[in-house]
């Protein structure tokens, strides 16, 4: 009997258990219900935001692709419908590159194109907006520098000086029947909205030997001599311009270091001559980077077209012909006998000169220099005109 008694209160005791513990379990599944539920509705917003970020990114792309393009047609189809001119670039670009909105359909962005730091520098600011501009549901904005190889448009056919170190004398040497054609009538070839000053200037002398000859350019002189080291801004390279050319040489396999002695044409394009340290040359440079490119030999029907870039002097004899830039930190001597010659221009920028050698002089043998501007700054046909994303410069700022 007690047993009975104590399975009875025990049966009294857990009745009631099972409506609690169906509320229980009912609010914990419609918890869980309705959290699922928020987020199934939520679900597609957020992708439907994330799917409007992306698309306004690609919007922003296409307004630096866009910018891209009229830097380069503008460089090198001058004239080309809906370019960006060169040298210089208006202020303000003109539209739409100026921040009018540009419609993609689905979306469209803004474009600014201003100067940048350096004449070959140009800051793109693009702002993709999506489905438009007046009411968008996602912005996104992008910033970066674009940049091409930069242009010299030197004054001169042969141009000594620009660095010389204060109270020394720079001298170019023109001898025997050298001739330096900077005159459109004798072959000399402009770039627009640059004419040369002079077919030989020197920020010291210029002594001749011989029977040489000297052309004008149109409407300026043959030869200008003292000449300030300003009047040689538009014929230097930069110690960070020299930085871009080496490391541009270097991915293309046409970096050298230390003196070179070449008896035939070297590679087309920009061929980068470093000092034996890497280290910049400069005035107090030791004598274990002061370097001579020695360029010469009977090249027949052979020839060169890019940019010669030597950090320190250049030495150029022999039947070779030479079409672009060369390009000296220190000196250049010229004793060529052929008849190729070299077309563009010849600069050295005398950074170490010195008055008791003869490093410091240009000595011209018979073989013509014409300047041809368009040569100096494609490297006859060899160097890409092209703009291109300078390394390092993209952003994402906030804002729009």
């Amino acid at each position: 009997m007690n047993s009975e008694n104590r399975l009875s209160n025990l049966l009294r005791s857990e009745q009631g258990l099972a409506l609690p513990m169906t509320l229980m379990a009912l609010s914990l599944i419609t918890t869980l219900a309705l959290a699922f539920l928020t987020l199934t509705a939520s679900e597609p917003v957020i992708a439907s935001n994330h799917m409007a970020t992306a698309q306004a990114r690609a919007m922003a792309e296409a307004g630096v692709e866009r910018a891209l393009w009229a830097l380069s047609a503008g460089s090198t189809a001058p004239g080309t419908s809906g370019s960006i001119p060169d040298a210089p670039m208006p202020n303000p670009a003109p539209d739409p590159y100026n921040g009018s909105y540009v419609s993609m359909g689905y979306g469209g962005f803004k474009v600014t194109v201003v100067n940048g730091a350096q004449s070959n520098e140009r800051i793109i600011t693009a702002v993709g907006y999506v489905p438009d501009n007046v009411k968008p549901v996602a912005i996104e904005k992008i910033r970066v520098t674009a940049t091409r190889m930069k242009w010299l448009d030197p004054p001169c056919a042969i141009c000594a000086g620009g660095e010389a170190p204060t109270g020394l004398v720079t001298e170019v040497q023109l001898a025997g029947a050298a001739t330096v054609r900077a005159s459109t009538a004798s072959g000399a070839q402009y770039c627009p909205g640059v004419t040369p000053t002079a077919a030989t200037m020197s920020q010291g002398t210029v002594v001749t030997d011989g029977n040489p000859q000297q052309t004008a350019p149109d409407g300026g002189v043959a030869q200008l001599t003292n000449q300030p080291a300003s009047a040689f801004s538009q014929s230097l390279f930069t110690d960070a311009d020299m930085a871009m050319l080496k490391e541009y040489a270097q991915l293309y396999g046409t970096y050298l270091q230390g003196s070179q002695s070449w008896s035939s044409p070297p590679p087309n394009g920009i061929v980068f001559v470093d000092t034996p340290s890497g280290n910049p040359f400069t005035a107090n440079s030791p004598s274990s980077d002061i370097i001579n490119v020695d360029v010469h030999g009977n090249w027949g029907t052979a020839s060169w077209s890019g940019w010669l870039v030597v950090a320190g002097s250049i030495q150029l004899s022999g039947n070779i012909k030479m079409d672009g830039l060369i390009y000296a930190q220190n000196d250049v001597s010229v004793n060529g006998t052929g008849t190729g010659g070299f077309t563009g221009s010849i600069i050295s920028t005398n950074r170490m000169d010195s008055t008791s050698t003869s490093i410091d002089s240009d000595s011209i043998g018979n073989a013509p220099v014409t300047y041809n501007c368009n040569n100096v700054r494609d490297g006859g046909g060899t160097i890409s005109k092209r703009w291109f994303l300078k390394p390092g410069t993209f952003m994402e700022p906030v804002g729009s």
